[in-house]
């Protein structure tokens, strides 16, 4: 092990706590602060930098953490549902129960269809930003920034969109 290795370990080690604390302030559970900070001890290690060189150490592992703190929050609120745990599938209200019909499944198939050719019916910008916002979870001001227009613009197209696809269905549905 590398002088900056054990370096890093110690000082991981000594600020692992107000490391924990810091960004169990983004995030809400235990388990992902934890991953959180293993991600961080991970690029530590492969970083090549030796706390020597860095002015304040804790300092910047505070920063390090608060970051990937952050972008874990970010992962999470672009894709909020996410079904790892089969026991935690299987305990959602109506889960294994067959109330949904054949019926059921092909009306649901059918408004499905009709709001994908509604999707590929909108012009191409005001296309790209719904699926932006809609399918990828961008916010406005991230599409707005990915596509370098306003947020207003991507606002604008947000409402044409769902105004679009609006009226398709309610065309369709009487």
């Amino acid at each position: 092990m590398a002088v900056c290795d054990r370096s890093w370990d110690n000082l991981y080690q000594q600020y692992h706590d107000r490391l924990l604390r810091q960004v169990q302030k983004y995030l809400p559970t235990r388990d992902e602060s934890q991953d959180v900070l293993q991600d961080l001890y991970v690029q530590l290690r492969h970083r090549n930098v030796d706390p020597a060189q860095i002015d304040n150490p804790p300092a910047f592992l505070m920063r390090m953490a608060t970051n990937l703190a952050i972008d874990a929050l970010r992962r999470h609120k672009r894709n909020p549902v996410e079904f790892n745990d089969p026991v935690a599938i299987s305990e959602m209200d109506g889960a294994g129960r067959q109330s949904v019909t054949p019926e059921q499944i092909s009306s649901d198939r059918q408004r499905l269809e009709i709001v994908r050719r509604a999707i590929d019916d909108l012009p191409p910008r005001c296309r790209e930003v719904f699926l932006l916002c809609k399918r990828d979870h961008f916010s406005p001001t991230e599409a707005a920034e990915h596509l370098g227009v306003s947020r207003n613009m991507v606002e604008k197209h947000l409402r044409q969109a769902l105004g679009h696809c609006k009226q398709v269905l309610a065309r369709h549905e009487n």
